[in-house]
C-alpha cells in the first residue's frame, strides 16, 4: 500500500513530485506531474513575461457574498510568480488587484488535486486513487450518524472523519546523532564544519544499533554492545558509510538536526572533498530545513518546539525543548551525564555510550506509546493537507491556514486578501486592558489570595471553538454586507452577524469540536476499545487545532485576520463566564478565582456543583465540566499565577516564572524543591511545617546570592542557541553580546552554537560563562529574579519578603554588591 507523505517541486524538471511510502518495501516511491502549472487570479489581464495563458473564470467571493469574474493567469513556473511579486511590491502607489499569488506552488497542487496527505493510495494507469478501507468507511458512517451534524456540515463531517479513521503505517525509520571533536576553546560550527566528526550513531525503530567511529591516537579500543561498530582511520570514509547506511531508510529522525547534525555532516563532507552528488543532505537556508535525499527528515526539536503541541498534546510536561528534558518528561529517562568537559577527552566506551544514548532517546520518542508522536504528525498532516516535513516544523497558524485554504479551493471560493478583509470589516470597538492588545480580552476574576483546600475547577470545554461554531463567526459573517442582518447583534457587542450564510470557520472548527466531544474523546478513554491508542492520537490532534484556533484568528499576522471576529469571541466568552459565576453564587457556591474558561470553587457541595454544570450546558449549549480537583491551591494576588496540588499529588504550576525556560539553576533548583515540599501538604497543619521548610530554603538561597556563594558559574548561567551566524544578527540580544566576547577570546562560534552567559555589573551587562568570575556577577539582578519567582508562592503562605527574607539582617538590604 502507498501513503502520500510529502510533496515537492523539482526545479530541474519543472514539475511536482509526490513522495509515497510503500508499506511492503519500506521505501519511498515517486509520482511526477509536469502538466500542472502555477497560477493566480487578477482583476485585470496581465502582460509580463512567462505567461502561458489567461482565461476568465467565475469564483465565489464570500467577503462580498457574490460571484465574481476574474482572470486566471497561468505561468510557466512558480519562479515567474515570485519575480512578479517582487516587481509589484516595488510599485508602492499602484493598487494591483490580484489574489492567491502568495500560495506556494506545492500547496496549490495539493488543494487543486484534492491530495489527501498521509492517506493510502493506489497507482492505476498512471493515476493516484484513494485506496478505500471498508472498515474505516463503516466507522465514518457510524460516527456521522452519532454526531448528527447540521445539514450544512454533513459533508465536512464525513470528510474529516475519513481522515481520522483510516489506519496509519509504521514507518521504517532511523535516528541519527553525531558527536564532534571539541576541545579547548573550539566549539563546533555547522556552517564552517571546523572540527572532525568522531562518532555517528544510528538506531532503527526496530532496535538495530549501528555505530561509526573515527580512530583517534592513544585511545584503547573498547566499546559498548551494538549490532555493528565500524572503525575508520579516514573521516571522509566514515561520512560516506553514514550516508550509505542512512539511505536505506525512508525516514531519518534527529533532535535539532536542521540546525546542527545534518548541516554539519553536509558541510564537513564538502570540506573533506566528497562530491556533492554523493552527499544525500541538502539545505533550505531560507526555511532553515535540512533534507535527506530519498527520505523524510523529521527534526523532533522543531516538532516539540511547536507551542500548541507543547501546551495541548503534551500538557506542558516539558518546559525547555532539550533532548534531556523532553525525554525525561515523556520517556522517564534522560541523557547520560558527561564525565568530561570535552568530547575529545572521553574514552571510546564513554563516547559511544553517550552517543548511542542520544540516538536511542531520539528514536524512542517516536516509538513510545504505540508510535504516538509519528501518528500525531501523520494525523496533523492529514487535517492540514500539508507535507510531513512542513507540518512537523511549522506553527499551528499555518496548519489552520492550509486547512481553510483547502476548503476554499474545494468550494471554488477565492481567498480574500488581508487588506480587503480589514478595510471592509472595520476595526474593533472595545478597549484592550492589556498593553499591545487590539481589543478587550478574556475576563479574569480577582483571585482570593491565600491557600485553599478542596478546590474544584469547572471548565467550559473548547469554549472559544464552541463560540465560533454556535455564533456563526468568520471573516465573511461578522459585519456581513446584508441589510437584513445588521440588527443581529448580541449582548453589548456592536458588530452584527450574518443570518444568511454559514461561516467556513464556524463549519470547520465546529465540526472538529463535535467530532472530538461526541466520538473521539469518549472512545479514547474506553479501555475495551481496540483502537484506543489511535483514537487518543485523533482526539489530541483535534484538541490541538481547536484550542489554538482562537489564538490564530486573533493574530493580526494571520492572513484571514478579521479584527471584529476575535473581539466577538472574547466578548461572548466574558458574558458566559460572568453569567456562570453569578448563577454559581446564587446557588451558594464559593468562587475564589476565574480565568477565560474556568471557574474555581472552594469546598463545593457535589450536588450543587452538578446542578451548575447542568444549567450551564443548557444555557449556552457548551459543555461545562469538572476539569480538576485540587487537594489545595495557593493563589497569588497576581492574576493567572497560581500553584495547585491535585489529589494525586501532581504539582500544577501556572504562570510562575520559576518554571520558565532559561531560568538559572540557582533559582530553578530551589523552585523545584519547593514544589516537592508543597506536594507533601495534606492538611492545614502541614502548611505550617512546610512553610518553615520553604522559608529556610529561600533564606539559604538568598544568603548564597548575597555572599556570592554561587558554586560554579554554571549555576547562574542562561543557555540560548544561536539560530544563525553571529554577524547575521540585527542588534545585540544578550546571548549575542556574550557570543561576540567568546569570538574575541578565540572561541569558534557560529550558527547552532549554544551560548552560555551570566548577568554582570559592567556596561555590557552579560559575560560568557567561560570568561566570567564571581566578582563580575550582578547580584542585584539575580536577587530581583529570585524574588519575582518566589514571591508568587510566598504571598499565599503569608511570608513577607522584606520582613521574613531580607529581615535576616535589616542592614543586609544595603549591603548587596
Amino acid at each position: 500500500m502507498l501513503y502520500i507523505v510529502s510533496a515537492d517541486y523539482d526545479y530541474s524538471l519543472n514539475c511536482i513530485v509526490l513522495k509515497l511510502y510503500n508499506t511492503d518495501t519500506g521505501r519511498l516511491e515517486y509520482y511526477y506531474d509536469d502538466i500542472f502549472k502555477a497560477y493566480f487570479y487578477s482583476k485585470e489581464k496581465q502582460t509580463f513575461e512567462g505567461i502561458i495563458k489567461q482565461e476568465l473564470v467565475e469564483r465565489y467571493d464570500a467577503l462580498h457574498d457574490e460571484q465574481v469574474r476574474v482572470w486566471k493567469v497561468t505561468v510557466k513556473g512558480p519562479d515567474v510568480i515570485r519575480t512578479f511579486n517582487k516587481k509589484i511590491e516595488s510599485w508602492e502607489t499602484q493598487n494591483i488587484e490580484i489574489w492567491e499569488n502568495h500560495i506556494k506552488f506545492v500547496m496549490r497542487y495539493i488543494y487543486d488535486n484534492d491530495i489527501k496527505m498521509g492517506m493510502p493510495y493506489l497507482r492505476e494507469r498512471g493515476m493516484l486513487l484513494l485506496n478505500t478501507n471498508k472498515e474505516a468507511e463503516e466507522r465514518v458512517k457510524e460516527l456521522t450518524e452519532l454526531v448528527k451534524p447540521e445539514t450544512y456540515n454533513q459533508i465536512i463531517c464525513e470528510q474529516l472523519a475519513r481522515l481520522l479513521e483510516y489506519p496509519a503505517p509504521d514507518f521504517k525509520r532511523v535516528s541519527l546523532d553525531a558527536e564532534i571533536l571539541n576541545e579547548g576553546n573550539k566549539i563546533p560550527s555547522p556552517s564552517s564544519a571546523n572540527l572532525p566528526v568522531i562518532c555517528v550513531c544510528m538506531i532503527s525503530n526496530t532496535g538495530e544499533k549501528h555505530v561509526f567511529v573515527l580512530i583517534q591516537e592513544d585511545k584503547e579500543f573498547t566499546c559498548p554492545e551494538a549490532d555493528s561498530v565500524e572503525w575508520f582511520s579516514d573521516e571522509a570514509e566514515l561520512l560516506e558509510a553514514v550516508f550509505k547506511f542512512g539511505n536505506q531508510f525512508s525516514f531519518v529522525i534527529t533532535f535539532n538536526g536542521d540546525d546542527f547534525d545534518l548541516p554539519y555532516l553536509m558541510n564537513r563532507a564538502i570540506r573533506l572533498g566528497i562530491p556533492i552528488k554523493e552527499i544525500p543532505i541538502t539545505l533550505n537556508l531560507k526555511e532553515k530545513i535540512a533534507y535527506w535525499k530519498d527520505a523524510i527528515h523529521i527534526d523532533l526539536y522543531k516538532f516539540f518546539s511547536i507551542k500548541s503541541m507543547q501546551n495541548y498534546a503534551f500538557q506542558q510536561k516539558y518546559k525547555n525543548v532539550t533532548l534531556d528534558e523532553v525525554a525525561v518528561a515523556l520517556l522517564g529517562e534522560g541523557k547520560l551525564k558527561g564525565t568530561h568537559e570535552w568530547v575529545g577527552d572521553m574514552t571510546y566506551e564513554e563516547l559511544l555510550t553517550y552517543c548511542l544514548k542520544d540516538a536511542d532517546l531520539t528514536v524512542r520518542l517516536t516509538t513510545y506509546s504505540d508510535n504516538v508522536v509519528m501518528n500525531l504528525i501523520l494525523v496533523l498532516a492529514r487535517l492540514s493537507y500539508m507535507p510531513i516535513e512542513m507540518v512537523s516544523r511549522k506553527p499551528i497558524s499555518q496548519w489552520i491556514r492550509s486547512f481553510i485554504y483547502y476548503e476554499h479551493h474545494k468550494r471554488n471560493m477565492i481567498i480574500p486578501r488581508t487588506e480587503d478583509i480589514q478595510a471592509m470589516k472595520g476595526k474593533t470597538t472595545t478597549t484592550a486592558l492589556i498593553k499591545g492588545k487590539k481589543y478587550k480580552g478574556a475576563i479574569v476574576v480577582n483571585p482570593v489570595a491565600g491557600y485553599h483546600f478542596n478546590v474544584a475547577v469547572g471548565d467550559f470545554a473548547s469554549l472559544y471553538p464552541s463560540i465560533i461554531k454556535n455564533w456563526n463567526l468568520g471573516y465573511a459573517t461578522v459585519n456581513c454586507p446584508h441589510d437584513m442582518c445588521k440588527g443581529n447583534t448580541f449582548a453589548d457587542m456592536k458588530h452584527h452577524i450574518c443570518l444568511k450564510n454559514r461561516a467556513i470557520e464556524s463549519q470547520l472548527i465546529g465540526t472538529l469540536k463535535d467530532l472530538r466531544v461526541k466520538w473521539y474523546k469518549k472512545l479514547a478513554k474506553d479501555k475495551k476499545n481496540p483502537l484506543k491508542p489511535w483514537y487518543s492520537v485523533a482526539e489530541q490532534s483535534i484538541k490541538v487545532i481547536c484550542n489554538a484556533s482562537y489564538g490564530v484568528f486573533g493574530d493580526e499576522k494571520f492572513v484571514l485576520y478579521c479584527p471584529p471576529m476575535p473581539e466577538y469571541v472574547t466578548g461572548i466568552g466574558r458574558w458566559i463566564i460572568t453569567q456562570t459565576i453569578e448563577h454559581a453564587q446564587e446557588l451558594g457556591l464559593n468562587v475564589i478565582a476565574g480565568d477565560t474558561d474556568s471557574v474555581f470553587f472552594k469546598n463545593p457541595a457535589p450536588e450543587v456543583l452538578d446542578q451548575l454544570l447542568t444549567w450551564a450546558k443548557g444555557q449556552f449549549d457548551i459543555d461545562f465540566e469538572l476539569d480538576k480537583e485540587y487537594r489545595y491551591v495557593c493563589l497569588s494576588e497576581r492574576k493567572k499565577n497560581y500553584l495547585g496540588v491535585l489529589k494525586d499529588g501532581f504539582v500544577d504550576v501556572k504562570g510562575l516564572t520559576g518554571k520558565k525556560k532559561h531560568t538559572p539553576k540557582i533559582i530553578k533548583t530551589p523552585f523545584e524543591e519547593t514544589k516537592k515540599l508543597l506536594a507533601q501538604v495534606y492538611t492545614e497543619a502541614d502548611i505550617q511545617t512546610t512553610k518553615k521548610s520553604i522559608l529556610k530554603l529561600v533564606k539559604t538561597t538568598y544568603t548564597k546570592l548575597k555572599t556570592r556563594d554561587f558554586g560554579n558559574m554554571e549555576n547562574l548561567a542562561f543557555h540560548i542557541t544561536a539560530s544563525k551566524n553571529i554577524e547575521d544578527y540585527d542588534g545585540d540580544p544578550q546571548h549575542i553580546k556574550a557570543a561576540k566576547q567568546l569570538q574575541a577570546a578565540g572561541f569558534d562560534i557560529g550558527e547552532g552554537s549554544e551560548i552560555s552567559f551570566v548577568k554582570t555589573k559592567d556596561k555590557v551587562g552579560v559575560k560568557p560563562t567561560q570568561l566570567a568570575k564571581p566578582d563580575d556577577i550582578n547580584v542585584t539582578k539575580y536577587i530581583e529574579s529570585f524574588k519575582n519567582t518566589f514571591i508568587q508562592i510566598l504571598e499565599p503562605l503569608g511570608i513577607d519578603w522584606d520582613r521574613d527574607i531580607m529581615g535576616i539582617c535589616q542592614m543586609d538590604r544595603f549591603c548587596v554588591k
